[in-house]
């Protein structure tokens, strides 16, 4: 009997008694029908049936490939997010999602349920957190459990990377021309972001920094990117560029902001408050070129529950009409950004995101 049989056999409330359990088949093959073999993004070989009609997606930024695949209809249970994560691109477009069965809650280390993603029943999960973790979780859960890579997106490694996700993720939902469709979009828009500004001389380029930058939450005005991907694809210096670390963000001091003395400082609308209340505790700040000429601007938050690349694009494009205005003329960003999101995720969203996080706009903060 497989893992399928005996929750038929017994009935509903039996997924706890089975979390654990050791009493039934052990292979990665959760159905009795054919299965293939896939390579996941932590270099396992997993036996996936041929249909796959049931999944979850356990950890951050699971979920959000899934609706990249246009692939929601297939998903039985979710993580409990928090109000924060409910306002992400991927759950505006898709607000059912989270009407769905629980299975475990959301968060840096989410491992999901085993329990509760037995009694959703999936064919397969789809899996993104340490890696040693999926070897437990598909043995927990006798179901076939398929690591995935998820990483930003600045540079040509890290594209390849998602790439790859998106591929593997095609081939699981037997949409391989949606995720190719997806990897033609991100590399048209970020030739076309940098064909816009690769001439322009390096004593030309504009100086920025990128504050109040979220990254497993909120975050105040000295918390930045080192690779911040608007940046690089407008042909913009950015200020912490330099700073020695491979982490997504880091914190900066005061000191430091203070000698690099940025002429734009890009923040995240989600931390605005956030970063009014770091310069009404430190006079010094205004200081800084960017906020003694209000060259203050507000973007969409690049991270709700791991990256959204969409609002990525969409910033890039914010900052390259402003920044470099006479090389992005032609941009309406309202309707370039609604063309991303609708690529993406089926849905324009730029009037629901510039709403709910205040982004777009020039803001003072002395």
């Amino acid at each position: 009997m497989d893992r399928r049989d005996v929750l038929a056999a017994l009935g509903p409330g039996s997924a706890a008694g089975l979390a654990g359990c050791v009493g039934f088949a052990t292979t990665s093959d959760s159905t009795n029908g054919p299965t293939r073999e896939l390579t996941d993004g932590f270099g396992r070989t997993v036996a996936v049936p041929s249909t796959v009609e049931r999944v979850v997606a356990v950890g951050p930024g699971a979920l959000r490939q899934v609706a990249y695949l246009g692939a929601t209809d297939r998903v039985v249970g979710v993580e409990t997010e928090d109000e924060s994560v409910r306002t992400a691109p991927y759950n505006l477009a898709n607000p059912g999602l989270q009407e769905l069965r629980s299975v475990g809650s959301a968060g840096p280390n989410a491992g999901g349920n085993a329990e509760q993603i037995l009694a959703a029943d999936p064919d397969v999960i789809l899996y993104y957190g340490e890696p040693s973790r999926a070897k437990t979780l598909q043995s927990r859960t006798e179901t076939p459990v398929l690591g995935l890579r998820i990483v930003p997106i600045a540079d040509r490694p890290a594209q390849e990377t998602m790439f790859a996700t998106w591929e593997l993720l095609g081939d699981v939902f037997d949409e391989r021309s949606r995720a190719e469709a997806i990897v033609e979009f991100i590399e048209e828009t970020v030739r076309d972001l940098d064909a816009r500004t690769r001439d322009i001389p390096a004593s030309d380029r504009k100086r920025a920094y990128a504050g109040a930058v979220n990254y497993k939450g909120a975050h105040g005005l000295l918390t930045t990117g080192p690779e911040f991907a608007p940046f690089r694809w407008t042909g913009v210096e950015n200020v912490a560029g330099d700073v020695g670390t491979d982490a997504d963000s880091v914190q900066v001091s005061t000191e430091q902001l203070l000698v690099w003395d940025p002429e734009t400082i890009v923040l995240s609308g989600a931390n605005l408050a956030r970063a009014r209340e770091d310069v009404g505790k430190n006079p010094e700040y205004e200081s800084i070129a960017a906020l003694a000429t209000d060259e203050t601007y507000t973007v969409l938050p690049r991270s709700s529950y791991h990256h959204n690349y969409g609002s990525i694009l969409a910033n890039a494009y914010f900052v390259g009409t402003r920044l470099y205005p006479d090389r992005f003329a032609d941009v309406s960003l309202r309707s370039r950004t609604e063309a991303i999101f609708e690529t993406l995720l089926g849905e324009p969203l730029f009037g629901r995101l510039t709403d709910e996080y205040d982004a777009f706009e020039r803001v003072g903060l002395a």
